[in-house]
């Protein structure tokens, strides 16, 4: 294997084909605990890596012992097209048989008991997998009936066909499931938490990939990142764990054999995170020839909104090139794709880049951007506050023309000059009133004087 290829995954969680670099104790300990007690709760707090343990090593050991298990479903289809079925058990369906296998008028109609028994009687599956179930208490907090229907049939489901069951939920969001666990056997009692890396993890998950690459990682030298990243908590998340790694082997010098301690001294994860971000916008922008403008907006407006990572069909907009932006972008691990009912849908590949392309897309803006353009970034990310429009004087350093600008721009520009004409007018209207009430106690305070 090459030294040079980068064994870091990244932003990103690891996928089936891939081996986890540590976690063994916990995944065994998790797959013995579900053929214990039929459904078990995984949780974990954002960045855990809840995901890559079970796309890898508790999958692997589930079909090792002959427990089949699905893929990690999701809930998080869009209210489908067709009939007026439940968009969660439809977004199972979609994962489990997808539109072609049996229809998609049909698919709609089926409970998920019906699913899974198709789904069985094909592929013989013995656990159902559902991961990132808090998208069901995220997408549609009204919907309440719709949601207790989902979680019936989940129950019914596995108690007919007599499976196992592997729901994982992130670690917030377990109070508002407690509603529902009257629906599922045994009330999902049995819970398993997947906590950060400890220290001796954390070291094994640094080095180990760089050995693989015939790199050495000194302990001296891990142990150091591996204090930085801990922190005061004295626990890794394993998410910053393989951004930092990954932007370390790619600053390294390629024909060194050795880490050296000088290339972790000044490790900080958002910096990383955010170094990380900006490369990938540049690196498309050199290739595809794309505005970096169009890329940055479409991660902060289509992406995120009210700080919170949200699903968009539609990439940035940049001509018969949208497609190929896309998948570098996956290729990057920046956002991942999901195909639901010949959809794909794409997100941000974890919350914690919310943050980061916010306080990167704002630096950037500084930079490259006019202040009058800043400032309606600015007053778009606050709910276009009236006190952030740009008053007269630095209104006259603004285009005249705004038919080439950003909505938002145009908007901006808009109300400001809106507000710059009410001000003009309020101040007319206070002397038209305030003037003869001045002149009125003048001839007042003479006449007292005279008196």
């Amino acid at each position: 294997m090459s030294r040079t290829s980068n064994p870091y995954i990244g932003p990103r969680a690891f996928r089936t084909t891939e081996k986890l670099p540590n976690r063994d104790r916990e995944a065994s300990e998790l797959v013995n605990l579900v053929l214990a007690e039929r459904v078990v709760l995984l949780h974990a707090p954002s960045g855990a890596g809840k995901t890559s343990l079970i796309q890898t090593s508790v999958m692997k050991q589930l079909q090792d012992l002959k427990f089949t298990p699905t893929a990690a479903l999701r809930v998080q289809c869009p209210r489908p097209s067709v009939g007026n079925c439940n968009r969660y058990v439809f977004s199972l369906a979609l994962n489990l048989l997808g539109p072609d296998e049996v229809g998609l008028e049909r698919l709609a109609g089926m409970s998920l008991s019906q699913v899974l028994g198709h789904a069985i009687g094909k592929r013989d599956y013995r656990v159902i997998v559902i991961d990132q179930l808090e998208e069901i208490l995220t997408l549609d907090p009204s919907d309440l009936p719709a949601k207790e229907e989902f979680f019936c049939q989940l129950g019914e489901a596995i108690e007919k066909h007599s499976l196992w069951a592997l729901l994982a939920v992130r670690e917030d969001y377990l109070g508002g499931m407690e509603r529902f666990l009257q629906f599922i056997p045994g009330q999902m009692r049995m819970t398993y938490r997947l906590d950060f890396l400890g220290r001796e993890d954390a070291l094994a998950a640094v080095r180990n990939p760089a050995l693989e690459r015939g790199v050495e990682f000194p302990d001296a030298v891990a142990e150091q990142l591996v204090d930085r990243l801990a922190g005061n908590g004295g626990f890794v998340e394993p998410f910053q764990l393989q951004v930092v790694c990954r932007q370390l082997w790619r600053d390294r010098n390629p024909a060194a054999a050795t880490i050296e301690v000088s290339e972790v001294e000044e490790v900080d994860i958002d910096r990383a995170l955010g170094k990380y971000y900006s490369r990938c916008v540049a690196d498309i922008v050199a290739k595809a020839n794309v505005p970096e403008r169009v890329i940055r907006d479409w991660f902060e407006y289509a992406l995120i909104k009210d700080c919170l990572r949200v699903q968009t069909m539609r990439g940035p907009d940049v001509g018969d090139l949208e497609q190929e932006v896309l998948s570098r972008l996956e290729e990057m691990y920046l956002i991942r794709g999901d195909t639901r009912a010949q959809t794909r849908w794409y997100e941000l590949a974890h919350d914690r880049l919310v943050g980061v392309v916010l306080e990167n897309n704002q630096s950037w803006q500084l930079h490259h951007l006019d202040s009058w353009q800043v400032a309606a970034y600015e007053w778009d990310r606050h709910g276009r506050d009236p006190s952030f429009l740009l008053p007269k004087k630095k209104l006259n350093y603004a285009p005249l023309s705004v038919s080439r600008l950003l909505e938002h721009e145009q908007a901006f520009l808009h109300e400001s000059s809106k507000g710059v004409k009410w001000r003009a007018k309020l101040a007319a209207t206070m002397t038209r009133v305030l003037v003869p009430l001045v002149l009125i106690e003048l001839v007042v305070i003479i006449l007292l004087v005279v008196l």
